[in-house]
């Protein structure tokens, strides 16, 4: 167009507006300018507050009584978010980010979010004229929008208006968003890679650390729980006994290069490493002579698979291990005869069962290539140091208590050897703590087989079952029911108010009550989360009643937030600080992304080729895994697309795990056990959210969108991310076929 052409008119008479276009929408907001900084300071939330007031819950009770459910919950978006006292955040191995005044924070701000743009004195008027007469819970005012723009408002309705919100928002889009699928190491300078959230200061892990776990090493806790919780050693048969005994007793499988795949036979409670089947003859795992490895230069696949028995229920990285050997916690399922359960005479989600069980621990060592990396030990297999023992039914639902801790400095000269608190839910109805120690005498290689007639911490609600658990606190459980309840109890009070049926001297018959016993579902509770360490009083909850809720703790009554209803409810839902959000993976073949502060409205992030079963979401990086029905397990890193809406989102596909029923000729031969493949080396593909049409899923026959039903036993179980940032690209999964493979994902 010539410069002196007349500028086109619309048809209302104005003219149109010159778009404005940039590839990074964080420089697009209106955040600071020198002219206004004592009106940003004083509008946005103040820095380091954590009480009611501020968040306006006080204002919101004494408003209304009886809220719909559609009210969306506030956040808290400048809050320390950490449910303890902590120190400020203006000296830590982040940088000073927060100063008594702010001054450091939009300095910090100005460099990280670009230029400044607009005089923000206007939009802070509007504001307060909008304020003036109406209360806002979660939810951006619309002057606020046509201020800031579509793009600006999209990422404050994501991760909050405040400095620090979009702060946070920017560091995890400098140090991941880079990340395609898989989580990189962490480079020397660490600006790149795995490192610590943002939000989990090294102060703030330092108190957790040590005021966190005074209860337990200086108040008498371990001695108390030592007191309470009662063992016994057994020998290898006896504690066989309680192990599910599987319909075979060693597994068959075809693993390595795409078309060129080796047949492996692996016994039960024996390993294998995953790089024999990338270069060399096939050898049966659990032998005597083990073929010796090649150069770890000349490998090209490091890891190792392991065959617990039966089907895997759950499994769970010890944490605070930030060097040495890696402990894993596995709970299987009992077998099947003929195709059902013989152990289940009632419905097991609403009857209480007990039958022998029991809780395996495995030992991974590691190695050190560089300073800064820790990586698999290839070289020295993998150990099952220790049998839970207990008669309890089935381990439902395994969580260690994630919180920081610092070993004691006698550790290494005492018998046993601490490993954390492990709470649980067993298929009895009841949830349980568990303080796991391993012996460390010389000498003792073999299998430790304990068990266990009492727990450290036990409880039960009452005319129900406890579902789910999460931990709120070292000190603090958060148990989802069957009936729909929330039951909140602290596993160490005041001595003088400690439960009678925790005391070795008195009565177990009285149960401890919980502190809080709300009813946030109508119905079955299957999965809870905290938003820990980002906001620790936010619970996210999935149920049958097929919602998801998302609840304060501060004001359960009042503030929380109910999802859009689905047909099947997602059966795990995990947090992402990167995000800012909850993730779940559900039956419509889509990995979703749930904002704090925009619940209601999900982001979809991946499509999986079939129903997800299980998820796991990074605590050092932003990448998350889905595990599928089918055998798949997907990576993706929904950063990415939270931050650009637009860009094409990327997946990877890391695996295919595919199980055969044994053929007519097998069984006449007597091999009733099947067989089982494990695919893998996929490349990149685009996510395409589109179901059922040209490049989507395909899975739509004459319109109308169908399922697939899969083998259970080639179905994906149970994924974990390492659990420390030394190790945090480690990956273990679970399989249906009784198979955990453990490896390094990190590139």
């Amino acid at each position: 167009m010539d410069a002196g052409a007349p500028v086109p008119i619309r048809k209302s008479g104005r003219k149109p507006q010159p778009k404005k276009f940039s590839r990074d929408e964080i420089t697009n907001l209106d955040l600071l300018n020198s002219a206004s900084e004592g009106e940003i300071e004083a509008w946005q939330y103040p820095i380091g507050s954590s009480s009611d007031e501020e968040f306006g819950f006080e204002q919101a009770a004494r408003e209304s009584d009886d809220l719909e459910e559609d009210v969306v919950s506030s956040v808290g978006a400048a809050s320390d978010r950490t449910g303890i006292a902590t120190p400020p955040e203006d000296s830590n191995d982040d940088g000073p980010y927060e100063s008594a005044d702010g001054t450091r924070a939009r300095e910090d701000a100005d460099l990280l979010m670009g230029p400044r743009l607009k005089d923000f004195s206007q939009v802070y008027t509007k504001r307060r004229r909008l304020e003036a007469g109406t209360h806002i819970r979660g939810i951006t005012d619309p002057l606020g929008a046509s201020a800031r723009g579509a793009k600006g408002e999209y990422l404050t309705s994501l991760f909050g208006p405040a400095t620090q919100d979009l702060i946070h928002a920017a560091r995890s889009r400098d140090q991941w968003s880079e990340d395609v699928a898989l989580p990189r190491r962490a480079n020397v300078s660490g600006t790149r890679g795995m490192r610590h959230l943002f939000s989990h200061t090294a102060e703030k892990r330092q108190v957790e650390a040590t005021e966190g776990w005074n209860w337990y090493f200086s108040h008498g806790g371990r001695q108390r729980f030592e007191g309470v919780q009662k063992s016994q050693p057994l020998s290898s048969e006896q504690g066989m006994a309680y192990i599910p005994k599987p319909s075979e007793t060693q597994r068959t499988i075809f693993m390595g290069p795409y078309g060129s795949q080796l047949r492996f036979v692996l016994p039960a409670l024996q390993s294998m490493s995953i790089g024999e089947a990338w270069g060399g003859a096939p050898q049966h795992g659990g032998s005597e002579e083990p073929k010796p490895q090649p150069p770890r230069s000349e490998r090209q696949k490091e890891g190792w698979l392991i065959h617990v028995g039966t089907g895997v229920r759950c499994l769970e990285w010890a944490p605070n291990r930030a060097a040495g050997t890696q402990y894993l916690a596995i709970s299987t399922v009992q077998p099947k005869k003929n195709g059902k359960n013989s152990h289940l005479k009632f419905s097991p989600a609403f009857t209480a069962q007990s039958f022998p069980s029991s809780i395996q621990i495995w030992s991974f060592s590691t190695s050190k290539r560089q300073a800064h990396e820790t990586l698999l030990d290839a070289d020295i297999p993998p150990r099952l140091k220790m049998v839970i023992c207990t008669n309890w039914g089935d381990p439902k639902h395994l969580r260690w208590c994630p919180m920081p801790s610092v070993p004691e400095e006698c550790e290494q000269e005492e018998a046993r050897r601490p490993i954390g608190l492990l709470a649980g839910v067993w298929s009895d109805g009841h949830v349980r703590v568990l303080d796991i120690q391993l012996e460390q005498l010389a000498g003792v290689q073999d299998t430790q087989y304990l068990q266990y007639t009492s727990a450290a911490f036990t409880a039960k609600p009452p005319s129900t079952l406890c579902t789910s658990v999460t931990w709120l606190s070292p000190t603090e459980l958060a148990v989802g029911c069957a009936n729909g309840h929330l039951a909140i109890w602290s596993i160490y009070p005041p001595p003088a108010s400690f439960p009678q049926s925790c005391s070795p001297t008195l009565s177990t018959s009285s149960a401890p009550s919980p502190r809080l016993y709300y009813p946030l579902h109508p119905s079955y509770i299957l999965s809870l989360s905290t938003a820990y360490p980002l906001a620790p009083h936010l619970l996210a909850t999935s149920s049958a009643a097929g919602h998801l809720r998302l609840t304060s703790l501060r004001s359960p009554h009042t503030d929380y937030v109910l999802s859009p209803r689905m047909r099947h409810v997602p059966s795990q839902v995990h947090f992402s600080e990167p995000c800012h959000a909850f993730l779940t993976a559900d039956d419509n073949d889509s990995v979703k992304v749930w904002p704090l502060r925009r619940f209601f409205s999900p982001v979809n992030v991946a499509r999986i080729p079939s129903a997800g079963l299980c998820l796991a979401t990074g605590n050092f990086h932003a990448s998350a895994l889905a595990g599928c029905a089918d055998g798949s397990v997907c990576a993706v890193n929904p950063i990415r697309k939270m931050l650009y809406p637009k860009m094409m989102s990327w997946q990877l596909p890391v695996l295919k795990h595919e199980f055969r029923r044994a053929t007519e000729e097998e069984r006449e031969m007597g091999d009733d056990a099947g067989k089982v493949r494990i695919t893998e080396g996929f490349k990149l593909k685009e996510a395409n959210m589109v179901q059922g049409t040209k490049g989507g899923t395909g899975k739509a026959v004459e319109g109308v969108v169908v399922a697939t039903i899969w083998e259970e036993e080639g179905q994906v179980r149970a994924v974990a991310w390492g659990s420390s940032v030394e190790v945090g690209g480690w990956v273990a999964v679970g399989f249906g076929s009784g198979l955990v493979r453990v490896e390094d994902l990190a590139i």
